[in-house]
């Protein structure tokens, strides 16, 4: 893969967060409005209890990338076919099954967690787990797209599901309320199913029209890899419902939407740095079969660009949040803008490991990250019910933080030390004055909303603190030696 076709993926990439983001604003703020805070926080639930069923993916749709990049590398495309058709049969088979067997379980935990609107929760659990498995069969066509080396295709098809779930959702929520949302995402599911179906088609012309070949050696192969893959992915997909469930408890399903709407804010940035890096997958697993020495290289380029982007990106989160709350939901709401604070910094450092967890990926070596999600896991489950129970849902969410900045620290200290790179490269020097310039554009448009009375209210106030947070950052970002390189390579993405 030519660096500018890895630049074009990145840049594709990050547009999809934006129309996603878009996208997602106009969404929840139009849930909230119709819904209501409650049900919203309903909905959170039940997605993310259904989403947990996908721990019996086994890791084989993330396999699918590095597998596919693999066989397309050794220019064997048959095989990278039947790496496809064999993960779309083992998926859809394992998760129908699961999801069959284990429905009285979910109606269970849904009817122990939310009480007071648990028929609501069970008449949208069906639609939802039917929403579940359409998205993870569509997600091993994405994933194909992505070892295909096509993820401006991925992201082109992404885009379209996201308008359409607003379209269905604008459509069918006002006379069917919840059912008319869980309705809407399935459509969205179908969608990602048929073009990213068709669209890898292209690429891999030996693919059938319907995946009926498994192929037991590449199964094997497969799971290996995916071993590692399904313990991150038990432990992963079991972080959201509990963080939920112990938000539910201590705080109450008002929290639980205003916590969902903070994180998919704050997720939403930060995709825009994670999506960017993640196109490095695909790109490693060829070198790792041609030029292994490359890699080193590689990571410390991508951290360096990740670290200077992560800053301000992070800083100007935590200084819009205010003026968010009050645009989507139409008032200042204190548990968000506190859930988003918190989110923001932690994620902060999570992103930086993200060079690490990438090329992790891509050579298979997966021992640090396996680790680091396990931790995650566990203490979450501790540190989230210790504070809850102290400090409420804001202490749900700080032990969340807490387990997420820990389990995260494996990852990046452990791949320096197995890479034997110094640990002065985790703060590039470039990078200090920026750092500590956001710091003082964070303090002054704190200052500003806490301090300055402003005649148009809390709006206008929100506005000006934002608006000096940006003017205090920007002339040292626009200095930053790393800007005009990246300029320049932006330049260059659709040039042959």
């Amino acid at each position: 893969m030519s660096d500018n076709r890895l630049s074009r993926n990145a840049f594709m990439a990050v547009i999809q967060v934006v129309v996603a983001g878009a996208a997602l604003f106009l969404l929840y703020r139009y849930l909230l409005r119709t819904l209501g805070s409650e049900l919203v926080g309903v909905w959170a639930i039940v997605l993310a209890t259904a989403s947990a069923s996908r721990i019996s993916e086994m890791g084989f749709t993330a396999s699918a990338v590095k597998y596919t990049a693999k066989y397309i590398a050794r220019d064997e495309k048959n095989k990278a076919s039947a790496v496809i058709q064999t993960t779309v049969i083992t998926i859809g088979v394992v998760l129908a099954c699961v999801l069959a067997g284990g429905y009285p379980l979910f109606v269970f935990l849904i009817e122990k967690i939310i009480t007071s609107h648990a028929p609501s929760a069970l008449a949208i659990l069906p639609y939802s787990l039917a929403s579940v498995w359409i998205a993870a069969v569509s997600g091993v066509f994405l994933s194909g797209l992505d070892g295909c080396q096509r993820i401006d295709l991925r992201v082109l098809v992404t885009m379209l599901a996201t308008i359409l779930l607003l379209v269905l959702t604008w459509v069918w929520v006002p006379e069917h309320g919840l059912i008319g949302l869980a309705w809407a995402q399935i459509g969205q599911g179908l969608l990602l199913l048929l073009f990213g179906g068709v669209l890898l088609r292209r690429e891999l012309p030996s693919l059938p029209v319907f995946s009926l070949k498994w192929n037991y050696s590449l199964f094997r192969e497969m799971f290996r890899y995916g071993f590692n893959f399904q313990v991150i992915s038990i432990f992963g997909m079991l972080v959201d419902p509990v963080t939920k469930a112990l938000m539910a408890k201590f705080g109450g399903l008002s929290s639980v939407a205003y916590y969902e709407m903070a994180n998919r804010m704050v997720t939403q940035f930060r995709s825009l740095l994670v999506s960017a890096n993640q196109v490095v997958v695909p790109k490693v697993a060829n070198l790792h079969e041609n030029t292994p020495e490359a890699i080193r290289k590689l990571y410390l380029d991508s951290y360096r660009v990740i670290f200077f982007l992560a800053i301000p990106l992070f800083a100007g989160v935590i200084a819009v949040t205010p003026l968010a709350s009050e645009l989507w939901i139409g008032h200042y709401e204190q548990d968000f803008i506190v859930y988003a604070t918190i989110l923001s910094s932690i994620y902060w450092f999570n992103t930086l490991t993200g060079p690490a967890y990438f090329v992790n990926l891509g050579t298979g070596s997966m021992y640090w990250n396996t680790w680091a999600f396990v931790v995650i896991a566990l203490m979450n489950v501790v540190l989230g019910y210790l504070l809850g129970v102290v400090w409420g849902g804001v202490g749900v969410a700080l032990g969340y933080g807490m387990a997420m900045l820990i389990g995260s620290s494996l990852i990046i200290l452990g791949y320096h030390r197995d890479h034997h790179i110094s640990l002065v490269e985790l703060f590039p020097y470039e990078s200090k004055p920026l750092f500590i310039t956001c710091g003082i554009g964070l303090v002054a448009g704190w200052a500003v909303l806490s301090f300055l009375e402003v005649p148009n209210g809390f709006l206008a106030k929100a506005g000006l603190s934002l608006a000096i947070c940006i003017f205090v950052i920007i002339p040292v970002f626009w200095m930053h030696p790393l800007r005009k390189k990246i300029g320049f390579r932006l330049a260059n993405v659709f040039r042959f």
